[in-house]
């Protein structure tokens, strides 16, 4: 489905919609006890989808009326190899490998989109050894499939530093299942350390006890039980991105919900917004960005590269050059994102470039739009062309709209209601 936004000015109040990263693994907390737990404010999508099927295929029973969630776990027993369905969700697919090797002595992974491209040989060098079988494959209707089967041992486990924290999170909900204690050590430098700190406190919310022996690195005892916790669910700092940085961009929008304190590694937009000459304020009204001028900077994105692409637009329309470094994992996402980002920015009439994991921006007084954008199937993808027309000099039209299912369905809904022009 193709879209066609107008130039047109953003102005309200809007709460930021739930954090996707911490709903992932509430729900997974949730789904790994023996009670209910209800989250409010939960926000429905593509990738909070596969999470519930990977739960209610290992036992767990997910009910939703609204904006709140309740989840029973082992609400049956798993009595044969259970097939999980994981979408196109990296995060899903990622934390179930440890948890089905726990509860089910494995499982089928079934992927979609490019999600049987992204890397997954942490886990296989890890649990290959220790005698699990792995095996990659094609599907009957040619979805990509991994089968494990095995049991996850317990034990002494270290991973670098540079992965992904989506394995390191997955060791950490599966290891206090397991009969004996176990230790793991993640080596530094580690990258995305705020999402594995969220891992963390949601193991701590339901009862889990971990010991950290050292900078990330833990002693679990084994043996312990998930405890229900009801709670809700943060506003989520990715999504927000977005309409912080129309803020700068010249549009009036502040977003309510988000969180002072809190582990989301994407809460970097504002600080990255003030390196750029942004006025962020912070307040009980929310959070809001201004910005009288705009200069280059260089941004680290290591800790936070979904923002990566939203935050390009920005240093677009900055004065001098930007860069954002530590890119390499958009290469790695629903599309190359990093490719992808550079391409946009430049049919839209700006000037960037890929050097490396490096995005490189010559800052441009303004964007000429009047463009078809290609079909990258990305949600952050079509959030940039949707934020670039509303100050384009012509409208943008955008192709693969439906991908916003993934993580916010309603975006477009929210981009109207602030004043967004599209049909």
């Amino acid at each position: 489905m193709e879209m066609t936004f107008f130039p047109a000015p953003l102005k309200g109040t809007v709460a930021a919609p739930a954090s996707k990263s911490e709903a992932h693994r509430r729900m997974i907390c949730a789904g790994l006890t023996r009670g209910a737990t209800t989250l409010g404010g939960f926000m429905d999508s593509a990738d909070m989808a596969a999470t519930a099927r990977c739960l209610k295929a290992l036992g767990a029973k997910v009910e939703q009326a609204d904006d709140s969630l309740t989840i029973t776990g082992y609400a049956k027993k798993v009595t044969k190899l259970p097939v999980l369905d994981c979408g196109e969700s990296g995060s899903t697919l990622r934390f179930f490998v440890p948890i089905a090797l726990a509860m089910a002595k494995g499982g089928v992974f079934r992927m979609h989109g490019r999600l049987g491209q992204r890397p997954m040989d942490v886990y296989r060098d890890l649990f290959v050894p220790r005698g699990v079988r792995w095996r990659m494959g094609v599907g009957c209707d040619g979805a990509a499939e991994l089968t494990v089967k095995g049991e996850l041992e317990a034990g002494h486990y270290v991973m670098p530093g540079n992965v992904s924290s989506q394995f390191v999170s997955g060791l950490l909900f599966a290891l206090p299942m397991l009969e004996e204690d176990s230790t793991l050590t993640v080596q530094p430098p580690v990258e995305s350390a705020g999402y594995i700190r969220m891992t963390v406190e949601a193991l701590t919310k339901s009862g889990i006890m971990m010991e950290e022996i050292a900078p990330f690195s833990w002693r679990i005892p084994g043996n312990q039980t998930y405890q229900a916790q009801d709670g809700l669910l943060s506003g989520d700092y990715s999504q927000a991105a977005v309409l912080l940085c129309a803020g700068a961009l010249g549009h009036t929008v502040t977003v309510t919900d988000l969180a002072a304190e809190t582990t989301q590694g994407d809460r970097a937009v504002l600080a990255h917004l003030a390196a750029l000459g942004a006025k962020v304020c912070e307040n009980e009204s929310g959070v809001t960005v201004t910005a009288d001028k705009l200069t280059g900077a260089t941004l680290d994105m290591a800790n936070c590269p979904d923002i990566a692409p939203i935050l390009a637009l920005v240093c677009q329309l900055a004065e001098g050059e930007s860069v954002l470094a530590g890119c390499g994992r958009l290469r790695l996402k629903e599309c190359d994102r990093l490719a992808a980002t550079v391409e946009v920015l430049n049919l839209l009439g700006g000037n960037a470039r890929a050097v490396g994991d490096t995005i490189v921006i010559q800052g441009v007084k303004a964007l000429k739009g009047g463009v078809t954008l290609p079909d990258y199937n990305d949600h952050r993808m079509v959030m940039l062309g949707a934020t670039a027309a509303t100050i384009a000099q012509e409208p943008v039209t955008v192709t693969g709209v439906e991908a916003l299912n993934k993580s916010w369905p309603e975006f477009v809904s929210v981009y109207k209601n602030l004043g967004g022009k599209a049909e």
